[in-house]
């Protein structure tokens, strides 16, 4: 695994220190974090035909916050993610976006978009002190949903649901994600498009 990392904290950000239990179960992921432990099982265009895939990625985690919505009131987590196969050295996946912790009802919102014209609002309930937690997006949802491209819709690559797992016990960031694609490779079938790594903070 690669001793640095590609992102630095943006000057603009708080320092990674400057969290605390405002954020929930959040807390826990602000910094910087690597780990090359990751399996992609997707659906290959080059191969025609679903593989798996090992991936290392570096991931940070910027708190800012509180912030205001009226009465709602958000502590989040600027979020960057770039992914690689084993032994290549062009990343092959990143991601942008923000986590959200809202205490008045403890719900987690993980708002983010992939270039490939694809956008995702998952969300669901934890405990403050939580170490582990569920969201879910679905196609079709006026609030936690995903969006895409006419393309990506029409039936190429259709995500019709998200669903994450986090478990941040013992200090790592472990996650699992299953993304429920309708593909026109599968003659529009449905195929568990998924991902899933443990990190540790560097």
């Amino acid at each position: 695994m690669a001793t640095g990392t590609t992102f630095g904290a943006p000057a603009h950000m708080a320092a990674f220190t400057d969290v605390d239990d405002r954020w929930g179960p959040l807390e826990k992921l602000a910094g910087q974090w690597a780990g090359d432990q990751g399996r992609d099982f997707s659906y290959s265009y080059s191969e025609n035909k679903d593989t798996e895939n090992l991936y290392r990625e570096e991931i940070t985690f910027d708190p800012f916050g509180p912030v205001d919505n009226g009465s709602q009131q958000l502590f989040a987590l600027d979020y960057r993610m770039k992914a690689w196969r084993i032994g290549a050295d062009d990343f092959f996946h990143m991601e942008v976006g923000y986590w959200l912790w809202e205490p008045a009802n403890g719900k987690i919102h993980r708002c983010f978009m992939v270039p490939r014209s694809t956008t995702i609002i998952a969300a669901g309930s934890a405990a403050a002190n939580a170490t582990s937690f569920s969201l879910r997006a679905e196609m079709g949802s006026a609030t936690n949903g995903v969006l895409q491209n006419e393309y990506l819709h029409g039936g190429a690559a259709r995500t019709v649901s998200y669903d994450l797992e986090v478990d941040l016990s013992g200090g790592n960031y472990a996650y699992k994600e299953d993304t429920l694609m309708e593909m026109s490779a599968h003659g529009g079938a449905e195929m568990h498009h998924t991902d899933q790594n443990t990190l540790q903070k560097v």
